[in-house]
Parts: C-alpha cells; sequence; structure tokens
C-alpha cells in the first residue's frame, strides 16, 4: 500500500515552523536557509509491509563576510602598530596581508595571527598602503587602509609655556610641559639653567 511519510532530525531537535512539508510529506521545504538548519534529516516511509528510512546531510556554507575592518592611522616612529582584521565565512575564512600590492613578508618586527597584524617598532619605511585579505572556497573579501608613521622632533609652537604665571605665597602653581614630539619626548625641568629634582613639594 502507499506508505505513510515522516520527517525528522537525527539529532531529536524539533522541527521549527518555517519548514513547511508538499505532497502528502513527500518533500521538505525550509525557507531562509540559516546555519541552525544544518544537520541530517531522515525521511521515514511505512506501510503494512514494512519501514525504511532515507537519510541526507543539508550543509551550511557562507562566503566570508566582514565582522572587523581596518582603517586608516597615523602612528609615532618606534610604536606598535595593531590592526585586527576579523571576517565571519564557512568554512572559516584564512587571511593573507599585502603592503602595497605585494604579499607582507612575516619577520621579527612583522607577525600575522588569526587576521591581526603587529608591527612593533615602527619606521618611516613601514608607511605605505595595507590590505587585509580573508577567503574561502566560496568568496574573498579584501579591505585596505593607509599607514602613517610619523617623526618630529619635540615642538612647543601649538603648546607654549606662559611667559608669566602669578601665584599667591603659599598656594600651588602647576607648569605644563606637551610638545608635539613623535616619539613621545621625555621631558626634564630646569631653574635658572638649574637641574630641578623631586622633592616632597
Amino acid at each position: 500500500p502507499v506508505p505513510q511519510i515522516n520527517w525528522r532530525r537525527t539529532d531529536g531537535l524539533p522541527f521549527p515552523s518555517k519548514i513547511k512539508l508538499r505532497k502528502s510529506n513527500g518533500m521538505i521545504e525550509i525557507p531562509n536557509f540559516q546555519q541552525e538548519d544544518a544537520g541530517l534529516y531522515e525521511c521515514i516511509t511505512e506501510n503494512s509491509r514494512g519501514k525504511n528510512i532515507a537519510r541526507g546531510r543539508l550543509t551550511y556554507y557562507a562566503k566570508p563576510h566582514w565582522l572587523q575592518t581596518i582603517k586608516d592611522v597615523e602612528v609615532a616612529v618606534e610604536d606598535t602598530l595593531y590592526w585586527d582584521c576579523r571576517a565571519s565565512g564557512k568554512p572559516k575564512p584564512s587571511y593573507r596581508w599585502l603592503k602595497n600590492g605585494e604579499q607582507l613578508a612575516i619577520e621579527g618586527r612583522i607577525q600575522i595571527e588569526n587576521g591581526a597584524l603587529t608591527i612593533s617598532n615602527l619606521n618611516l619605511t613601514d608607511s605605505g598602503r595595507y590590505q587585509c585579505i580573508a577567503e574561502n572556497k566560496h568568496g574573498v573579501i579584501s579591505s585596505s587602509a593607509e599607514l602613517r608613521v610619523v617623526a618630529s622632533a619635540p615642538d612647543f609652537s601649538k603648546s607654549p609655556m606662559k611667559k608669566l604665571i602669578q601665584v599667591q605665597i603659599g598656594s600651588t602653581v602647576d607648569f605644563e610641559c606637551k610638545p608635539k614630539a613623535f616619539p613621545k619626548a621625555k621631558c626634564s625641568w630646569k631653574k635658572g639653567g638649574e637641574q630641578l629634582h623631586e622633592n616632597e613639594r
């Protein structure tokens, strides 16, 4: 006789309400397929003469999609650059880095780990256009940004010290030493040509 047909997931999870059965349960329809719909499915057929089961695996895949891209950055010479480049995808994407269109060579100062690029002790030659590429067998995406390594001697033109500060005896006075400098400048203080040293005051 014509068999009865039923469907189930091998893992025992119930079907979500979006799943539809067609043609007397002989066809299953899964609209808007998502990762949680992947798995092993069973079609169970049964009549008075016996029972049979057919199994099929649904596999989810997705081309890479950016979770975090890189952005233009300006970093002082001798500092460390850290760029995190992350993408989702199924299978998990692999990453490559280019500098000015050429494969970035990994060396002592330059390290790449899971899409993250670290360049320590930056120098002026590290400046350039960098590109992070994420890929799996279903697609390739890229994100690019400019690294500008800057170096300059200390410059007080934008933060000059006041020529005269008048304060009351017994009060506290603050002097600020904030030159523009790449890398960060080391500051020392003198009074009338004599080196100042820290004390209780």
